[in-house]
Parts: structure tokens; C-alpha cells; sequence
């Protein structure tokens, strides 16, 4: 098995898979790798380790690969509660695991899925593995070390991000404009680890406040259309829950008369 880090995307294969045609290519895709990644750790002030994980899927659709010799963490226990579910691209921050202050950094993850085996870093507590600040906030999201249960992939909440939009100062939702009887575009993203397992990942929009009606033409889907039957300010939410833990963010709409 090779120690894998940062992949290449294979511009060749891929182009290839686009100029198939659509049925070749999704059967091709659902067989391509699935490389596991070590994003680095980072130590706390009481001397735990907090380790993450991530992998990166060739495939253009999610791929499952079962807990057992085909995904599986070593030394022992094989199973730590690692994701089965693998989403297209690099996914950073997927497996977040504390370990005690005694941790000699020997612990790594195999991923097996289309003919290519990779495990991650057998040097994994060497400096350069260490954490930037951003990354150590975003590891840290949901996670008390102190509290965590020891050696297994922890649950965090699903990340809700809208594309293209900034919060403003201090948290505040991002604004944007519409008018009566227009469709106002929502970008919506929602991503999550895929933990607990078996779960399924639910969104939901709803309006907070405002003066009138919206009508979403996806509701349950994080990307989707608002259009709104009185002008005035609104409040809307995107939710997103797994199961065990649940995130959201909101966006605020100052609705114009119809032109």
C-alpha cells in the first residue's frame, strides 16, 4: 500500500470520462479511487492530540465502501467510526479523532476502492504535519477535546454555507434584494461527514420573519428558488440535520414592489 498525501487529479482520465458520454462515463467514475488523506494534528494545552482526516474520491458520484479490509484504521480497532460514504473531490476535516497524551502517532487509515489501495502518513507527528490556526478552528468546530470520547471519528454538525454570500460583522446574515413576483436564486450548501452512519442528511428552508408569503421551489433542497408576495424586509433559514446534530444559517431579503 502506497502512503498517500495530496492526489492529482488526472486531467487525462478525467477529459476522457467527457467525451464518453454520459452513460460511459458514470459507470467508469463509480470505480475510480478513493484516496485517504491526513490533513495534520495538533496538540492541546493538556497534551491530547487531535488528529484529522480526509480523502479525496475520483469519483463523480458518492461511493460507499464498508467498514472492513477495504476501509479500515490500524493498529486496532479496525472500525473507528470513520466514514462509509464517500462524496466527489477533496474533502478536508472528515475524521476528527482525539487520542491521549500518551499517543506515539501510530495510526493510520486504508481506503481500497477501485483497484487502488492507499493508507495515510506513517510520520504523522512531525512538525510539518502541525495545524494552522485555520485549520485548528475549523478541526475544533463541535469538538471539546476534553470531553470527547478517545480513538473514534467524531460527529460535528453539517457545515450550511450559502455560495457566493458573506455574513456580515458579527455573525449577521447576508443581504440581498428581490422584488414581488420575481424568483430570487438561493445558492445553499450543506456538507457533513457522513456520520452517524446509516443517517440520512435532511434541509429544510423556512422564513424567520417578514410581512408576507415565500414560496420556495425546493424546500427541502439547499439550493432553490424564493419568490415572495409582499414587499418588505425577511429573515429566511437554511437547516440541515443528521440525525445527532444540526446546523443553519440565515439570509436577509429586502423584498421591492414588482416593477
Amino acid at each position: 500500500m502506497n502512503a498517500y498525501r495530496w492526489p492529482a487529479l488526472p486531467v487525462l482520465a478525467a477529459s476522457a470520462l467527457l467525451v464518453a458520454g454520459p452513460f460511459v462515463g458514470f459507470a467508469y467514475a463509480q470505480n475510480e479511487p478513493v484516496y485517504a488523506v491526513y490533513d495534520g494534528f495538533f496538540v492541546t494545552d493538556e497534551g491530547q492530540y487531535v488528529l484529522s482526516f480526509a480523502y479525496f474520491s475520483h469519483n463523480f458520484e458518492p461511493v460507499t465502501v464498508p467498514v472492513g479490509p477495504t476501509n479500515s484504521f490500524g493498529p486496532g480497532p479496525s472500525d473507528r467510526q470513520q466514514p462509509t460514504t464517500f462524496l466527489p473531490g477533496h474533502r478536508r476535516f472528515q475524521c476528527v479523532i482525539v487520542m491521549a497524551p500518551d499517543f506515539d502517532g501510530g495510526l493510520r487509515w486504508t481506503v481500497d476502492h477501485g483497484g487502488n489501495a492507499t493508507t495515510t502518513s506513517d510520520d504523522m507527528l512531525q512538525y510539518n504535519w502541525e495545524l494552522e490556526a485555520g485549520s485548528v478552528r475549523n478541526v475544533l468546530r463541535d469538538v471539546e477535546p476534553a470531553e470527547a470520547p478517545l480513538g473514534v471519528c467524531l460527529n460535528r454538525s453539517p457545515t450550511v454555507r450559502f455560495l457566493g454570500l458573506r455574513n456580515g460583522p458579527r455573525g449577521a446574515p447576508a443581504e440581498v434584494t428581490s422584488t414581488v413576483g420575481g424568483e430570487l436564486k438561493l445558492f445553499g450548501s450543506v456538507r457533513d461527514e457522513g456520520l452517524p452512519r446509516g443517517a440520512t442528511l435532511v434541509t429544510r428552508w423556512r422564513m424567520l420573519s417578514g410581512p408576507g408569503v415565500v414560496t420556495f421551489s425546493a424546500p427541502d433542497e439547499p439550493r432553490t428558488l424564493a419568490s415572495f408576495d409582499t414587499p418588505g424586509a425577511y429573515e429566511l433559514e437554511l437547516w440541515a440535520g443528521d440525525g445527532e446534530r444540526e446546523g443553519s444559517n440565515r439570509v436577509a431579503v429586502v423584498v421591492g414592489p414588482a416593477p
